[in-house]
C-alpha cells in the first residue's frame, strides 16, 4: 500500500472510531446543557445534522448486533455458505446516505454560533467515515 493509501485509511480509522463516537457523546452532552432558547436557522440545521448523524451511528450499532448475532447468514442452504450480502450493503447505502445528508445539513450550520456548530459536521464525517470503511476495507 502506498503511503497516500496508509494515510487515507488511517485517517478514515480515526474518524470513524474515535472522532465520531467522542463528538456525538460530546455533542449531546453540550445540546442537553445548552438547549437553545432561541431556534434560528442555523442552529436548527446543525441541530437535523446532528440528528441524522445520530441515527446514522444508531443505525451502525445495530448493523454490528445484527452482524454478531449471526443476522446475516443464510440459513436456506445448509450445504454452503452463503451470506445475504444484498442485506448487508442495503443496511450499509442507508447508513452513507444519512451521513451525507448529515453533512449537508451540519455544513449549513456552521456560519453562527450554537451549542452544536462544530459537534454536528465531525460527528457526521465521523458516520461517513465509519460507512466507508464497513464496505472497502481493504
Amino acid at each position: 500500500m502506498t503511503m497516500l493509501g496508509t494515510v487515507f485509511w488511517t485517517s478514515l480509522l480515526l474518524f470513524g472510531y474515535f472522532v465520531a463516537p467522542s463528538a456525538l457523546v460530546w455533542g449531546w452532552v453540550r445540546w442537553i446543557k445548552q438547549r437553545p432558547r432561541l431556534w434560528t436557522v442555523s442552529s436548527t440545521l446543525s441541530f437535523v445534522g446532528f440528528l441524522l448523524a445520530s441515527v446514522s451511528a444508531i443505525l451502525a450499532l445495530w448493523v454490528i448486533a445484527y452482524a454478531s448475532a449471526g443476522g446475516f447468514e443464510h440459513a436456506w442452504n445448509t450445504t454452503h455458505y452463503s451470506p445475504n450480502y444484498s442485506l448487508f450493503f442495503r443496511q450499509m447505502q442507508r447508513g452513507e446516505v444519512l451521513s451525507l445528508v448529515a453533512i449537508a445539513f451540519a455544513l449549513g450550520g456552521i456560519f453562527k454560533r450554537s451549542a452544536i456548530r462544530w459537534q454536528a459536521p465531525a460527528s457526521a464525517v465521523g458516520t461517513l467515515a465509519f460507512w466507508l470503511i464497513a464496505t472497502t476495507w481493504p
